[in-house]
C-alpha cells in the first residue's frame, strides 16, 4: 500500500472523526458548536462587533489576535452576556484591518494591536456596550413592530418578548440595523451576570482538535507558491556573492530575488525552495557588528553602572540615603531570551491589480497595513488584512519583519505566495528580550527594609519603536524600570531606581512580560537576601512592608496559606515572591527538591487578584502556562551572540521546557469585582525565577543572581 502525503488538518480531522464516533452519540456528533469554524447565513451589521443572521446566530467580531489566551471566548462572553444568549448562538470572527478596532497605546498613538495584556482591559466594556448597544436596537424594533413601549419588552435566548409577543433577533435584526445606535447604553450589573463570570470551555476548542481552526500555515490558495528565506548570519551583514544558477536548477524553483541583506527562493513546494537555499551558498560581507558578542554586551552593561548617566524612575525619601545603602551590594543579570512560538512566522500574501490580500497570524494588524501600504504602493482601502489563529506569540508577532519579507517576495510573483521561516531563521533572526544587569544596594531597620537602591542597565525596547528625540522623557525611560515603579508595593523609607541606557544593535522586542519579566527577579531577589540577612522569615519580612497596600497583603496571605508555608515534605523546599504587572497581582509559592544539583519541581501554588474575572478557566490556564513559560525561559534558556553571529539555532541547543518538565500548578482567585480590570496573558511569568532561585537557596545556601539558573548552578 502507497504511502500518501497527509496535512495536520487531514490526520486531525480523521483522529478526531474516531474520537467522535467512539465517545460521543452519533446524534450529538453533527449539532452546531460555538466557534470560528460556521459563518452564519446572510448576517445584518448591527455595529463594528455585533452581526445578527436570520437564522438568529450571532457573530461577534474580535478586535484582538487569539494566540491561545482565550481571548475571543471572552469577549464572545461579554458580548453574549448583553444579548442575553449562550455561547451555543455565537460564532467569532477576528476582526479586519481597521480604525474601529484600534486601541490608544498612550502619547497620541492608536493601533490595531494585542499585547501588554490588555485584551480585556481595552476591550471588555466597549464590547458590553456594543452587545447592549445591539441589544436595544432590537428592542425598539420590537417594540414599534408591536406597537408596545421598549421598557414593557424584555430579552432571553434570542428572542424579544412583551405579553404573547415574541419575535427571534433573527426576524428584528434588518429592521434594528435602520434604527439609530442608541447615544448611551446601560450595561448589566455583575450581580445580573447569567455567563460571565463562570467557567466557560473555549469556543475554538473543536475546531483546533479536529484540524478545521486555520493558522497562518493552514492557509492554501489556488495557485500558490512557496517561498524561503536566508537572511545575513552576522547581524546588519550584507549579500557578496552567491550561485543563483544552481538554485534555479532545482525542480520547481520561479524565482531568486536578492534583497541586499536577504534572500528569497520561491518554488512550487516549500522544501524545493528550501533545498535551493542550500545551492545558493550566499556569502556575506560581515559588516561592523562582526565583532560583537555576548561578553562585550555584558561589560558595556557593567560599565555603564558606574560611568553612565541614569534617569531617576522613582525617589522616595532620601535618594542619597538609598544610594549610601551599603548592608547588601550585589548585582543580578538576565541575558537576551527569545520568544521560540511554536508555529514557525510566516504569511500568505496575493497582490493583484486591484490590492492585495494578507493571510497572516499578527499581533499587530495596523503596522502590517502601513507595511502593505510601504511596499506595493496600494491605498488602505485596497489592502485586506486576514488575521489568522496564532500558534504562540508572546509578542514575536507584534513584529512585521516576515510579513514585510513576504510582501515584498509578493511583488516579484504572478499569483499567491507563502513565506514560511524555517526555525533557524526565527530563533537566528528574533526580536529578543534585552540583556539587563540591575545593582542593587540596601539596608534592614527594624525588620524591614530601610534603604534601596536598583539600578538598571540594559537596552531599551521603546527605542525600537519612538523617535530619538523622545527617548529621553519619562515614559520611554521608565517603560524598562516597570515593576519598580508605582506598581512597587513595598514601604521603603528611602527608595531609589533608575536607568542607564545601553543602547546596541541587537534586535529587541516586547517579550511576555516585557521588563515586569526581569524586574520582578531583581526586585524580589534582594528582598529575599535582606530578609536572610535580616534574620526574618522572607513572608513575614514581606508582611511588615505592605501595611499600605491591603490587595497584595492579601494575595501573598492566599499563596501561602494554599501552599502551607513553612510546612514543606522533608527535602522539599520552599520559595515565594509577588509581584504586580499589568494590573494584576500574582503571588506564587514553589516547592522543589534538588536531584544531582539540579533542581526537581514539585508544584507551584498561585495566587491572583486580577479584578473583575470574565472566564475563571480562562485566568487559572493563563496563569498556568505562565508560570511554565517562566520556568522554561528562567531555567535553561539564554541567547548568545558570538562574532556577530546567534549562537543558538533549534531546540537542541536553545533548550525549552518539555513535558517531562510540567509542574503541578495549583490557582486561587481572589474575586474582587470593584477593583480595575487587570491583565491575565503575562501575569503569571514574572514571580517564577525569583521563587525558584529562593526555593533553590533555603535547599542549597547558594544565592542564585544570573540567569539561566541552571548554567548559574554549574558556576555557583
Amino acid at each position: 500500500m502507497a504511502l500518501q502525503n497527509v496535512s495536520r488538518r487531514s490526520l486531525l480531522a480523521g483522529v478526531a472523526a474516531l474520537i467522535v464516533a467512539v465517545k460521543v452519540p452519533l446524534s450529538h456528533a453533527a449539532e452546531p458548536v460555538a466557534g470560528c469554524c460556521a459563518p452564519p447565513p446572510a448576517p445584518t451589521t448591527v455595529n463594528a462587533f455585533v452581526r445578527i443572521g436570520e437564522d438568529s446566530r450571532i457573530t461577534v467580531v474580535i478586535p484582538s489576535s487569539e494566540m491561545g489566551q482565550g481571548v475571543s471566548t471572552a469577549l464572545a462572553m461579554v458580548v453574549a452576556e448583553e444579548l442575553d444568549v449562550g455561547l451555543d448562538r455565537v460564532n467569532v470572527e477576528f476582526a479586519p484591518s481597521a480604525k474601529a478596532y484600534a486601541r490608544s497605546l498612550g502619547m497620541g498613538i492608536s493601533m490595531q494591536v494585542t499585547g501588554g495584556s490588555q485584551s480585556i482591559i481595552a476591550w471588555r466594556y466597549p464590547m458590553a456596550e456594543a452587545g447592549a448597544g445591539a441589544r436595544d436596537m432590537l428592542v425598539r424594533a420590537a417594540a414599534a413592530r408591536w406597537g408596545v413601549d421598549a421598557s414593557a419588552c424584555s430579552t432571553d435566548k434570542g428572542d424579544v418578548r412583551s405579553g404573547e409577543h415574541v419575535a427571534a433577533y433573527g426576524e428584528l435584526v434588518v429592521e434594528a440595523a435602520k434604527l439609530r445606535a442608541p447615544r448611551k447604553v446601560v450595561v448589566k450589573a455583575a450581580a445580573n451576570y447569567r455567563l460571565v463570570g463562570k467557567d466557560t470551555p473555549r469556543v475554538d476548542t473543536l475546531a483546533k482538535v479536529t484540524g478545521a481552526a486555520e493558522f497562518g500555515g493552514d492557509v492554501r490558495r489556488e495557485g500558490m507558491m512557496y517561498a524561503a528565506i536566508v537572511q545575513s548570519p552576522v547581524l546588519g551583514g550584507k549579500m557578496r556573492t552567491m550561485e543563483a544558477d544552481a538554485a534555479r536548477a532545482v525542480p520547481g524553483v520561479s524565482h531568486v530575488l536578492n534583497y541586499d541583506t536577504w534572500v528569497a527562493v520561491v518554488a512550487t513546494r516549500w522544501w524545493a525552495a528550501k533545498q535551493a537555499l542550500v545551492l545558493l551558498d550566499p556569502q556575506w560581507d560581515e559588516g561592523k557588528n562582526a565583532t560583537l558578542s555576548s561578553e562585550s554586551m555584558s561589560a558595556a552593561m557593567v560599565e555603564a553602572l558606574d560611568k553612565g548617566q541614569p534617569s531617576v524612575g522613582r525617589s522616595d525619601g532620601s535618594a542619597k540615603v538609598a544610594a549610601a545603602a551599603r548592608e547588601i551590594d550585589v548585582t543580578y543579570e538576565v541575558p537576551l531570551v527569545d520568544h521560540s512560538p511554536m508555529e514557525p512566522l510566516n504569511c500568505t500574501v496575493h497582490v493583484t491589480q486591484d490590492g492585495v490580500d494578507i493571510w497572516v497570524p499578527t499581533q499587530a494588524q495596523t503596522l502590517v497595513t502601513n507595511a502593505a501600504k510601504e511596499i506595493t504602493g496600494f491605498h488602505e482601502d485596497q489592502i485586506r488584512v486576514h488575521t489568522t489563529l496564532l500558534g504562540g506569540g508572546f509578542g514575536r508577532r507584534g513584529n512585521i519583519d516576515y510579513a514585510q519579507f513576504a510582501l515584498h517576495i509578493a511583488m516579484a510573483v504572478k499569483g499567491p505566495v507563502q513565506l514560511v521561516l524555517t526555525r533557524e531563521e526565527g530563533l537566528q533572526h528574533g526580536f529578543y528580550r534585552p540583556a539587563m544587569i540591575a545593582r542593587m544596594r540596601g539596608a534592614t531597620a527594624d525588620n524591614r527594609i530601610s534603604a534601596l537602591h536598583i539600578r538598571l542597565a540594559g537596552d531599551n525596547v521603546l527605542y525600537r519603536y519612538t523617535p530619538k528625540l523622545l527617548h529621553r522623557l519619562a515614559p520611554v525611560q521608565g517603560f524598562v524600570m516597570e515593576g519598580l515603579l508605582h506598581s512597587c508595593p513595598y514601604t521603603i523609607a528611602n527608595y531609589l531606581a533608575d536607568y542607564v541606557p545601553v543602547e546596541t544593535p541587537v534586535p529587541i522586542g516586547f517579550w511576555r512580560a516585557v521588563g515586569y519579566s526581569h524586574n520582578a527577579f531583581f526586585i524580589e531577589g534582594i528582598v529575599e537576601e535582606l530578609a536572610h540577612k535580616a534574620g526574618v522569615d522572607s513572608v513575614e519580612f514581606r508582611r511588615k512592608m505592605l501595611g499600605e497596600a491591603p490587595r497584595f497583603l492579601a494575595v501573598l496571605n492566599r499563596a501561602v496559606e494554599a501552599a502551607g508555608w513553612g510546612k514543606a515534605p522533608a527535602g522539599h523546599f520552599q520559595g515565594v515572591a509577588l509581584h504586580e504587572s499589568f494590573g494584576s497581582i500574582v503571588a506564587e509559592v514553589v516547592e522543589l527538591s534538588m536531584e544531582a544539583g539540579k533542581p526537581k519541581l514539585h508544584r507551584v501554588t498561585a495566587a491572583v487578584d486580577c479584578g473583575p474575572v470574565v472566564n475563571p478557566a480562562t485566568v487559572r490556564d493563563q496563569i498556568m502556562g505562565g508560570v511554565h513559560f517562566g520556568l522554561s525561559s528562567s531555567l535553561g534558556e539564554k541567547v548568545t551572540l558570538k562574532a556577530g553571529r546567534v549562537q543558538q539555532s533549534n531546540f537542541h541547543d536553545y533548550p525549552l521546557l518539555r513535558m517531562s518538565g510540567s509542574v503541578e500548578v495549583e490557582v486561587h482567585i481572589i474575586d474582587n469585582p470593584d477593583a480595575p480590570t487587570g491583565g491575565i496573558g503575562e501575569v503569571g511569568v514574572p514571580p517564577v525565577a525569583p521563587a525558584v532561585c529562593a526555593a533553590i537557596f533555603a535547599a542549597t545556601g547558594k544565592r542564585i543572581r544570573r540567569l539561566p539558573i541552571l548554567g548559574a548552578l554549574e558556576t555557583a
